[in-house]
């Protein structure tokens, strides 16, 4: 009885949290200044659907917590390898990111997290990395003008007009 009790309060508080995060987000994205922009994008869209996203996912956590249902009941195992080379996935590309930019950095992570769950079709899960990485690329910074990293190290080789405006 007691294990499930403290799961229950666990679980109330992780749904308060996420809760309270997605209200500070939103609060935050309403209280941003308005824009005088022709885009139909404008800079309140994606932290929107961020608070959006992170309100609807609290409320349902505290919807499940405060029904009592226990979502692991016979427990949780956790696969500690693949845990462990997402972790060092995300570092890696952290580490990256700038070096070598949103592109490299992003298939890698790709690659990296689909081996952790298993995949072994190494070709396949890098070009998937890589149109899914050069889509983001392609659609932050062309269509809504907001900037990923080039790299570094790509800037020197093509030689990077930005240095001379």
């Amino acid at each position: 009885m007691t294990t499930e009790r403290s799961l229950r309060r666990g679980e109330i508080v992780l749904g308060l949290g996420v809760l309270a995060l997605g209200l500070f987000v939103a609060i935050q994205t309403w209280s941003m200044p308005e824009t005088v922009a022709s885009s139909a994008v404008g800079p309140k869209l994606f932290p929107g659907l961020v608070a959006t996203g992170l309100i609807v996912v609290g409320l349902s956590l505290l919807r499940e917590a405060l029904a009592g249902h226990i979502a692991h009941e016979g427990g949780l195992e956790l696969d500690w390898p693949a845990v462990a080379l997402v972790a060092g996935a995300l570092v890696l590309q952290i580490l990256l990111l700038e070096a070598v930019g949103w592109i490299p950095a992003g298939t890698l992570l790709f690659m990296l997290v689909a081996r952790a769950f298993g995949s072994r079709r190494h070709v396949l899960n890098a070009a998937f990395g890589l149109a899914l990485t050069a889509l983001t690329f392609a659609v932050f910074d062309y269509g809504l003008d907001l900037n990923l990293p080039t790299g570094s190290l790509f800037e020197r080789v093509l030689g990077s007009g930005e240095a001379t405006e």
